[in-house]
């Protein structure tokens, strides 16, 4: 019997019925009845959408996803909804409730299925679990053991659902380096995704699985190995932030930005035949992406998320200072070069600790916007910008350990990574055609040569001196202030803006890129 109960011997009356809703179609071949079934399952997908309201130009946020979701359902019930990773974290309210608000938006905007993002564990390993474990769908993570690899148990790898004759198996992927990401601690390990993909397609296909995806919250090289070497029928990726859509005609791979501002569907048309005994499934992609600019919100949702942005604004709609120039926390520019806000940043954590020199991650910095010159900046910015709730540290640390430290910093900087320095009271040049770990030279601290055997006061933040975004180097320095001791970044960063009264560009280059 075939998965939706129809035997391929059922009556030509049967199967006219069946044509006509318009799920079966049947032909008399020589040598017997072939069955042929058509069905479309339409994959929705989001993935790192921490924020929760619309940006500046009307796109994203859960009300105009909630929207989206509803549309797709009513055209195809066959729809499934899914979240690729990051939702907890970085946001501005995540800063207070620990991504609480969060699955209560995506409860209600429906999510079906999701993999757990490298965001997910910036609260910690116990945080994740408790506040993931209030979502009304499953998360599936494939990769993911205790340190002493034994199976983890909160998370299934994989899941099956059914669509007429069709099953499909969906695996989940964590992200492989979400220990130098963000902090889910030492009891619980990462192991190689792709590997994780193979050994659970395998099991899928045994079960009966047709078709099966991937929920890859991981970087794209992986996710795009994954479709090339037919790992999995389809790649639904996070992580990246970016508009993918990719088929070449064996294996497809989708993502969709960030924050739900385009919101990307593959609709997959399957034709099952079956003859004599024989099964066999074709499958065709289409790939669409909804701008959600002009979606109308849905009205619950954005009812819910007005409750919680009036929660916020009686404390962060507070003036700090203003600014004579444009600051750009574009994610590709505080990952990729110096920028004005980025040393703002540095030079804040520097002042308030009495630091020789201070390196915080371009990835920190979250706000993703542009702040006009003359803007007034408020609470609101400045934790926008630094959703963490990272607390502003102070490391002894030699010379030599702080080129180490920038060698990391520049060591992926034609991949955008998060780990790029973004500095205060010294300067370097890059030369990012040389290979990883030979990029800097010519470091100066307060305009002079660094001092390799010297011994320096480095104010950075304490996922950085954990040994976060892999400046593990910086866990080998001797601790001055700790976390325990040390203020929020963003309280650190109000107070400088309330003294300097006025942001201007600093003098001279820090940071020299050939």
């Amino acid at each position: 019997m075939s998965p939706n109960g129809v035997e391929p011997s059922m009556s030509l009356m049967s199967l006219t019925r069946r044509a006509v809703l318009g799920m079966a179609v049947a032909t008399l071949l020589p040598g017997g009845i072939a069955l042929a079934e058509t069905t479309e399952v339409t994959f929705v997908l989001v993935n790192d959408s921490d924020k929760m309201a619309p940006d500046d130009d009307g796109r994203g946020g859960f009300a105009k996803m909630a929207s989206v979701f509803k549309k797709e359902r009513g055209d195809n019930p066959n729809t499934v909804v899914v979240h690729a990773g990051d939702m907890l974290s970085p946001s501005l309210l995540s800063g207070f409730d620990k991504g609480e608000h969060i699955i209560e938006l995506a409860n209600m905007a429906g999510f079906d299925v999701a993999a757990p993002g490298n965001h997910e564990y910036d609260f910690g390993s116990e945080n994740a679990m408790s506040q993931l474990s209030k979502a009304d769908f499953p998360f599936l993570a494939a990769n993911i053991e205790n340190a002493d690899g034994t199976p983890f148990e909160d998370f299934e790898p994989t899941m099956m659902k059914e669509f007429g004759p069709v099953k499909v198996g969906f695996i989940g992927l964590a992200e492989l380096t979400t220990g130098e990401l963000s902090s889910p601690g030492d009891e619980i390990t990462f192991t190689d995704p792709v590997a994780a993909a193979e050994k659970q397609a395998e099991t899928l296909r045994s079960q009966g699985a047709d078709f099966v995806v991937a929920i890859s919250h991981n970087a794209l090289p992986l996710n795009e190995q994954m479709v090339r070497e037919g790992t999995v029928d389809l790649v639904l990726s996070g992580h990246n932030h970016v508009v993918w859509s990719y088929y070449n005609g064996r294996s497809a791979g989708l993502e969709s930005g960030h924050d739900a501002m385009w919101i990307g569907t593959v609709d997959v048309t399957f034709d099952v035949t079956e003859e004599e005994g024989t099964r066999e499934v074709d499958w065709t992609p289409s790939f669409r992406f909804t701008d959600t600019m002009d979606v109308e919100p849905d009205a619950d949702v954005a009812a819910k998320v007005a409750e919680y942005e009036a929660t916020l604004d009686k404390e962060l709609d507070v003036d700090v200072g203003t600014t004579s120039v444009e600051l750009d926390s574009r994610r590709a520019s505080v990952r990729s070069q110096e920028t004005i806000m980025g040393s703002l940043i540095a030079d804040a954590m520097k002042k308030a600790t009495g630091a020789d020199i201070a390196i915080t991650n371009g990835g920190g910095i979250r706000g993703d916007k542009t702040y006009p010159a003359g803007s007034t900046l408020t609470r609101r910015d400045v934790l926008s910008e630094l959703p963490f709730g990272n607390r502003t540290v102070l490391l002894e640390m030699t010379g030599a350990q702080v080129k180490e430290a920038l060698e990391n910093g520049v060591g992926q900087i034609e991949e955008g990574a998060g780990r790029f320095p973004q500095v205060s009271g010294l300067t370097f040049s890059v030369d990012s055609s040389a290979e990883a770990g030979a990029r800097i030279s010519d470091v100066k601290v307060d305009g002079k040569d660094l001092d390799e055997s010297a011994n320096y006061k480095v104010a950075t933040n304490d996922y950085m001196a954990g040994g976060g975004d892999g400046y593990s180097v910086m866990s080998e320095g001797k601790v001055l202030v700790d976390s325990i001791s040390g203020k929020l970044m963003a309280n650190d960063v109000m107070v400088y803006i309330r003294e300097i009264g006025d942001v201007k560009a600093p003098e001279g280059t820090r940071i020299t890129i050939n």
